[in-house]
């Protein structure tokens, strides 16, 4: 298996490629720490996850509350012993608001989240990560920093943030051999994507035909399922990627070339 000893520390956890990301490491022999908001949504996950034998821990975490970031790293170093991999998946969505009519506020809060939160969270594991010789940080980015779209600014500009951010973290902690690489997930089917059409389609084209008009701009010619894009996360934090690092994986199907 490619994580045999390694623990990893995920947050945002919740259904779609938090629970995929972490199933994905805990299938390639990792120990996992996860993070989110929901406890029962996560305790439901752990469950699920002990009972197929992996080694699972959890904590309710807000990524913008530090107390509560220490809280989730102390944990994996408690139970495990030591922490290989953070990935960053926690997010909040866009106000979905022309930049002209959104109040700014909005888009602070999608900064405080997206991009202060996840480097908070990055903080806390720099010092057990350089302790132990090494590891290796996730960003999980979005291909709207690649397709700019209307009422999606915040999310897009808080996006390209923590790209430049990863970046600076690569140039800074290499020396400790802590690698910093990004995935740039596109469309991706799932519980978010299949339930946004599934809402459409009560009022408009069936979900097939929404699928369809999606997967015809895609190469591929489908729309990547969650857990392969979780793929990309594993490749990362795995020894196949021991010498890359500062890097940005696009997960697309080919919609974006990079």
């Amino acid at each position: 298996m490619l994580l045999q000893d390694k623990v990893a520390v995920v947050s945002g956890v919740g259904p779609g490629l938090g629970k995929e990301i972490a199933l994905a490491l805990v299938r390639e022999g990792a120990s996992v720490v996860m993070g989110a908001r929901t406890e029962a949504y996560l305790r439901e996950l752990a469950d699920e996850i002990d009972r197929a034998g992996g080694q699972v821990a959890f904590d309710p975490t807000d990524i913008t509350d530090v107390e509560q970031c220490r809280r989730l790293v102390g944990t994996a170093v408690d139970r495990f012993g030591r922490v290989d991999a953070l990935v960053n998946n926690a997010f909040v969505p866009d106000a979905f608001e022309l930049f002209e009519d959104v109040d700014l506020d909005k888009w602070r809060h999608i900064f405080d989240v997206n991009v202060f939160g996840s480097l908070q969270l990055t903080k806390e594991v720099i010092g057990p990560m350089k302790a132990q010789g090494g590891g290796s940080i996730v960003f999980i980015n979005s291909m709207v920093i690649r397709k700019i779209l209307p009422h999606q600014g915040g999310y897009a500009a808080s996006k390209g943030a923590l790209m430049t951010a990863a970046q600076v973290l690569a140039k800074e902690l290499g020396p400790h051999r802590i690698r910093v690489n990004s995935v740039v997930p596109g469309w991706m089917w799932g519980p978010s994507v299949e339930g946004l059409f599934q809402w459409r389609a009560r009022k408009g084209p069936s979900v097939q035909e929404q699928y369809d008009a999606v997967a015809k701009d895609i190469p591929l010619g489908l729309i990547p399922p969650d857990d392969d894009c979780a793929n990309a996360v594993v490749f990362f934090v795995s020894d196949l990627a021991a010498v890359v690092t500062g890097q940005a994986l696009d997960v697309n199907g080919g919609e974006v070339f990079h």
